[in-house]
């Protein structure tokens, strides 16, 4: 199934700029191994060495209108489901 991948504001300098990336995957896990394999070098800044999401990363799923936080890499996908990839806003 086709999904939709955005980054926001992060990861520019791997992915030459584009924001949008369309991969195939039924978990998100499945889908970004599939934008790993279009982005060389994002699973290394993306993802810890044990496969977990890096904590200076945020990890949306939007489906049907609603942004949930994605915390499952096992988290089924459905067609039409969009990830969205930001970086965690800290401030003092």
């Amino acid at each position: 199934m086709s999904i939709r991948v955005r980054f926001l504001s992060a990861f520019q300098d791997l992915t030459e700029g584009r924001k949008v990336f369309t991969v195939e995957g039924d978990r998100v896990l499945s889908a970004l191994q599939d934008l790993e394999g279009q982005v060389p070098g994002l699973r290394e800044k993306l993802r810890l060495s044990e496969g977990t999401i890096h904590p200076a990363y945020h990890l949306f799923l939007l489906r049907k209108g609603r942004q949930l936080l994605c915390q499952d890499l096992h988290q089924a996908l459905e067609d039409g489901d969009e990830l969205v990839i930001t970086p965690v806003i800290s401030g003092g």
